[in-house]
């Protein structure tokens, strides 16, 4: 929980620290550019480590915490690396591959008895800096490249669209695995002189909250809600009480967030990115009055729009994926990043997703349809917290789409609605008019638990759960 000695370090120490770590790495002998895997809970520890790594020249591979014995060998493999910084409580999990790969060298994570290294100054901001894995959104994960111009400009991104960006006060609850937490939580902060706490185990989040009183969160939409849920229940103190802005990404952001939380003196900025793009891709600093959007794109980027599609070439994208000769021919084409997501920009620059072409699901009569889309004007309702929708097949062998749902109770409850199931098929009924018929949701249900989701509480869509 909420040790303290992680919670009082400054940045002379963290420097100290970083030397000590590129000590290690030297005495190692463990080449430049080569991959350096990190697993490591989110502490202190991951902080120095990896930014020990990209200091001293070495390509720092963030492996999840949660991975299991056989994943933790196979990314030794696949990312060739020389080397691996483990925390302490993971020894009995790292076993597997000590034993599986004699070429790898292992190092606990501890404080070092070294004495501090020059910092190496050679280093060019076209080299790589870290291995970022992807969510495996889209299938498989994959690591991505990030030079540290990439990482870099991720980390400026982040200080845009907020009026004081200096001296900030964080608790990080996102894996800083992920690159909405390395980056936007973990760089930004350290890059604005601001101090950062880490939630180190979710049981006492609350009270570490209270505690330490943030001023900025990041987080994914699901978390919002149920901050939103505990603001209206117990009031801003439950959060510290000094709580300003809210980052929300990872996912698609509801309107109703963005609504809400001004009325406790809270503003929510919905943004998008990618783990391609060092994290931000565009950033929404007038949510209410276009709370649809994830904003304007930020700078150093060019973009084109192919038959829907966001292609992108920037300072912030990746160099390739690593080990991935098939996934780069086909995430690239002419120097360009092909997405993979269905966008929209208005007259006045804002942008807007409009589903995922991985997600698209072709009915028999050959029309294509964006579920994302649909569950964008479905969770635009108040009433709706998420909702997801897939294609079935009804009882006479029809294809049909459906929708499951959870609802607000919060918003619910008050309405006084006797009928739940009559109301929301009104709804959705008023959502389909919208609609084409092919898109129109034929079925609705109503989930009393909320769906799976991934480590950064994405919804896991039926087909990856394959």
């Amino acid at each position: 929980g909420g040790n303290r000695s992680t919670w009082t370090r400054g940045n002379q120490e963290l420097i100290s620290d970083i030397k000590k770590v590129n000590s290690v790495l030297a005495n190692e002998q463990i080449p430049l550019k080569s991959n350096v895997g990190v697993i490591c809970n989110n502490n202190y520890d991951f902080v120095k480590t990896s930014l020990g790594v990209m200091a001293y020249g070495g390509v720092a591979t963030l492996l999840p915490f949660q991975l299991d014995d056989k994943t933790i060998f196979g990314c030794c493999m696949k990312y060739n690396l020389t080397c691996l910084f483990y925390e302490k409580e993971l020894a009995e999990k790292i076993e597997f591959a000590k034993k599986m790969a004699p070429n790898v060298k292992f190092i606990e994570i501890c404080e070092y008895n070294v004495e501090e290294a020059l910092l190496n100054y050679n280093i060019v901001e076209t080299d790589p800096a870290c291995i970022v894995l992807t969510g495996g959104t889209t299938g498989k994960s994959k690591g991505a490249i990030l030079s540290h111009k990439a990482v870099m400009t991720g980390t400026l991104n982040g200080t845009y669209g907020i009026k004081e960006v200096f001296n900030d006060v964080y608790y990080s609850i996102m894996p800083l695995t992920h690159v909405f937490g390395l980056i936007r939580n973990l760089f930004t902060s350290l890059f604005t002189g601001s101090t950062i706490y880490f939630s180190l185990d979710k049981r006492t989040m609350f009270k570490e909250i209270k505690e330490v009183k943030p001023t900025i969160l990041i987080v994914v939409p699901a978390l919002a809600e149920i901050f939103l849920n505990l603001t209206k229940q117990f009031g801003l103190g439950f959060l510290g009480g000094r709580l300003k802005t809210i980052i929300c990404g990872g996912a698609s952001v509801p309107p109703y967030l963005v609504e809400e939380f001004p009325k406790f003196g809270v503003t929510l900025l919905p943004g998008y990115g990618l783990t391609e793009t060092a994290n931000l891709v565009s950033g929404n600093p007038e949510g209410l009055n276009n709370p649809t959007s994830v904003g304007y794109l930020y700078p150093n980027q060019e973009i084109k729009i192919v038959d829907g599609e966001l292609w992108l070439k920037g300072d912030n994208l990746l160099d390739a994926y690593y080990n991935e000769p098939e996934e780069n021919q086909t995430a690239f084409e002419d120097g360009w990043f092909k997405t993979g997501d269905l966008v929209r920009l208005d007259e006045n620059g804002f942008l807007y997703i409009t589903g995922r072409i991985k997600d698209i699901i072709v009915l028999s009569n050959g029309e294509n349809v964006s579920p994302a889309y649909i569950e964008d004007k479905i969770n635009s309702l108040d009433v709706i917290q998420d909702s997801l929708v897939t294609l079935e097949v009804n009882e006479f062998g029809a294809e049909i789409l459906q929708a499951e749902i959870i609802l607000r109770p919060a918003v619910l409850g008050p309405l006084g609605v006797t009928d739940v199931e009559g109301y929301v098929n009104e709804l959705i009924r008023e959502v389909n008019k919208s609609l084409f018929d092919y898109e129109q949701i034929q079925k609705v249900v109503i989930r009393t638990e909320d769906f799976k989701r991934s480590p950064s509480m994405k919804i896991i869509r039926p087909r990856e759960a394959l």
